[in-house]
């Protein structure tokens, strides 16, 4: 009888070996937001958004620990301005979409900084320190908690405004996303998602319009597996002012679905 006992003992114990380790295989579903202000999020927040732990949704620390997400989620960007802007962004709005879908676990690494210019991401010259080194010290150790199943870019302001966005501007998406792909072990099978500018003509209407109808379709089409996502019917965060280039709160989250929505559609 004792010895019985003592096989089932080991039985159990090895099946519970065995599924915590396919549990920590594997684990986590990883999204990466990276670009400027509009992905770290300018929408302005509720009380609530502070507060509320999104269910199913983990967010990178500091630490490069994983741990329940909740607004704002730009707070661990090693390059981020200070915390106080960081308020509601697209993520807000893919993640929970992606979870209620996948039943996966989603772990977010968010690593933007507002004013950001694709060239401090993809240096020509390869010199200094870029804003790519730094988000890949944080994102390569969290490839232990799982796969990379996701990069999300929403940057172009800057580049639509100081007048480096076209040809020059794909050239740098192409090769920073070559080397991600590289750095994170992530073929093509990896899917990048692009997304449009506001259009409520914060910057010239013919600029904005060159930038999301002609440079984005040309990072689609050149960099393989990357997708456009549109920014139609999406609002200013200050109807009073419309030099804002900044998403509102529900437009972000809508932006956010949208993402969520392209990527679903994907083989």
């Amino acid at each position: 009888m004792k010895s019985i006992l003592h096989y089932l003992f080991c039985l159990l114990t090895l099946s519970v070996l065995l599924s915590c380790g396919s549990e920590k295989e594997g684990e986590y579903d990883i999204y990466l937001f990276i670009g400027q202000s509009n992905c770290a999020g300018r929408g302005y927040m509720l009380e609530q958004d502070t507060l509320q732990v999104m269910e199913g949704v983990w967010l990178l620390n500091d630490s490069g620990v994983p741990e329940p997400a909740k607004a704002p989620l730009n707070r661990y960007s090693n390059i981020r301005k200070d915390l106080s802007m960081q308020m509601i962004g697209p993520a807000y709005g893919f993640a929970p979409v992606v979870r209620e879908r996948t039943g996966r676990k989603i772990l977010l690494i968010q690593n933007a900084k507002g004013g950001s210019a694709l060239g401090e991401w993809q240096n020509e010259d390869s010199l200094g320190v870029t804003f790519l080194d730094k988000t890949l010290e944080r994102a390569v150790p969290a490839l232990q908690y799982g796969k990379l199943k996701g990069i999300i870019w929403h940057q172009g302001e800057t580049d639509t405004s100081n007048g480096t966005a076209g040809e020059i501007y794909v050239r740098r998406f192409s090769k920073m996303i070559s080397r991600l792909r590289q750095e994170l072990h992530a073929g093509d099978e990896v899917p990048v998602l692009v997304g449009e500018l506001g259009q409520w003509g914060w910057e010239k209407e013919e600029l904005i319009q060159s930038f999301n109808d002609s440079t984005l379709v040309e990072l689609a089409r050149q960099v393989p597996n990357c997708h456009k996502v549109e920014s139609d019917g999406l609002e200013c965060r200050s109807p009073e002012n419309l030099t804002d280039p900044h998403f509102s709160r529900a437009s972000n989250i809508e932006l956010g679905k949208r993402y969520a929505e392209a990527i679903g559609k994907l083989p």
